[in-house]
């Protein structure tokens, strides 16, 4: 069960809350995967409706967060090659690194520290590979990262960072999420 709250920054806070389940007397859980991912979705998708996210950015938010599209269509991780960082790629999202804000960090993931960099759209466009670039950070720079792995100086981003596939809408939609977290 989720509960969404309300924060001091004027912000959504979503609180999970989990049933305890006595194995002498509950033989099955309360709650199967698929509800507890659908109420999951659900509670993001009305916290990102309550930040005021309109439907492109919405439609960012749930591949942020699900690798899932409203459109019926999943991103998906080209690179993975199996490996236990990737875990073949099935269980990755962008929030899986970037965190729920987009802001990075280092974290454990198996036996391995990783540091994802800040994907925010403010902070995307202040790398510091645009310093001599005359036009700024655009969509056709974050499809070079994302389906490409190519900073915008032509330089390789980390091997972590999967090569994702996703639709041209949906890799939009997800730039405009990246936007509207800057905000």
């Amino acid at each position: 069960m989720f509960a969404i709250a309300p924060t001091s920054g004027g912000g959504v806070a979503i609180i999970a809350l989990f049933e305890v389940i006595n194995p002498d007397v509950d033989k099955e859980p309360q709650m199967s995967s698929t509800q507890l991912v659908l109420g999951a979705l659900s509670v993001l998708l009305m916290a990102t409706s309550a930040n005021g996210l309109d439907g492109p950015a919405m439609n960012g938010a749930r591949i942020y967060f699900t690798g899932t599209s409203e459109r019926g269509t999943t991103a998906t991780p080209a690179n993975t090659h199996g490996d236990m960082m990737h875990g073949d790629g099935q269980w990755l999202t962008c929030a899986s690194c970037h965190g729920p804000q987009g802001r990075g960090g280092s974290h454990v993931m198996h036996m391995w520290t990783m540091t994802a960099p800040d994907i925010r759209y403010v902070a995307l466009r202040n790398m510091s590979e645009l310093k001599d670039r005359q036009r700024p950070y655009d969509i056709d720079d974050f499809r070079q990262q994302v389906e490409k792995g190519r900073h915008p100086d032509g330089t390789e981003v980390a091997a972590q960072m999967p090569r994702w596939q996703m639709s041209d809408a949906d890799l939009t939609d997800l730039f405009t999420y990246l936007k509207a977290l800057s905000q």
